[in-house]
């Protein structure tokens, strides 16, 4: 069964509030001088912090292993293996081309290993930044940002990869110019999520257009469509799109995993994320923002 729980997803994902990104949100709390007396002398600023926060970390399996109730959760702890899984998987990749680059002096193979580093470098930051969205650890501030800026991450971290692969990304927007106040980590993440889990959908294909809709009103992001229009999708495979128990879905765990990412990252600004499957020929996944 897949690792990636919508429960749990719904339960960790909240509504942003305003006090996580007041004035006062980014100042550290204030320390007291007993606190302050426990900072070992002749070690690095920092270094106490990292290793309570290592110490903390590391808490609950060790509570786990003692047969402690309040030990890491299933599905978390399996979905962090799938994870680390994964990043071997594309370090892997990116050790034998950067050797193949140093090695093979041809503009092409130059040029195609440097977009594959690119392209595996960018999918590993996507997926710990989603594994932290997906376990609550994602700190969520909203701030005003452009809609161009927000849009052009997107088109940015996938331009390496479509050069690989036969993937056209077509990017619109209702307003290049909007303003609009949201969590920018959580929206590229979970729009980064959508297209994971549609190319995993329809598979390989000569050539895939993806197409990617904004939709601003009021100064807010209302939603955003990502729309292909090459494969057929049935009905089975559009209602299970965020199942986590379809195990063997087209695109396998990463696939699930990036549909998981879409809806949180909607769900935390207060809306949700559907699967609509075009009568014909077609899929759009939509991402609510906003209510």
């Amino acid at each position: 069964m897949s690792d990636v729980d919508p429960a749990e997803t719904n339960t960790r994902a909240r509504a942003l509030r305003t006090e996580d990104y007041g004035p006062e949100a980014d100042e550290p709390a204030p320390t007291s001088k007993k606190s302050e007396k426990v900072e070992r002398e002749g070690l690095p600023p920092g270094y106490r912090m990292r290793a309570d926060a290592h110490y903390v970390e590391n808490l609950a399996s060790r509570r786990g292993d003692r047969g402690v109730a309040d030990g890491p959760r299933p599905v978390e702890s399996h979905r962090s293996d799938r994870l680390l899984d994964q990043l071997a998987e594309d370090l892997g990749t990116i050790e034998s081309a950067a050797q193949a680059l140093a090695t093979d002096g041809a503009r092409m193979a130059r040029r195609v290993n440097t977009d594959l580093i690119k392209s595996q470098v960018w999918r590993a930051a996507w997926a710990l930044r989603a594994h932290a969205l997906l376990g609550g650890r994602h700190r969520a501030q909203l701030r005003p940002r452009p809609l161009g800026f927000l849009l052009g991450q997107i088109r940015s971290g996938w331009a390496a990869e479509c050069r690989l692969t036969s993937v056209k990304l077509d990017v619109e927007a209702s307003d290049w110019n909007a303003v609009v106040s949201v969590d920018e980590h959580s929206v590229v993440a979970g729009v980064n999520g959508a297209l994971i889990a549609t190319l995993g959908l329809i598979g390989q294909t000569d050539e895939t257009t993806l197409t990617l809709q904004a939709v601003t009103a009021a100064g807010q992001l209302r939603s955003i469509d990502l729309i292909q229009a090459d494969v057929l999708v049935t009905p089975s495979e559009g209602g299970r799109f965020f199942d986590a128990s379809w195990a063997d879905r087209p695109g396998g765990w990463l696939a699930g995993f990036g549909a998981a990412v879409a809806k949180a990252a909607a769900q935390q600004h207060g809306g949700d994320a559907v699967f609509l499957a075009d009568e014909q020929i077609g899929s759009t996944v939509r991402m609510q923002f906003s209510k």
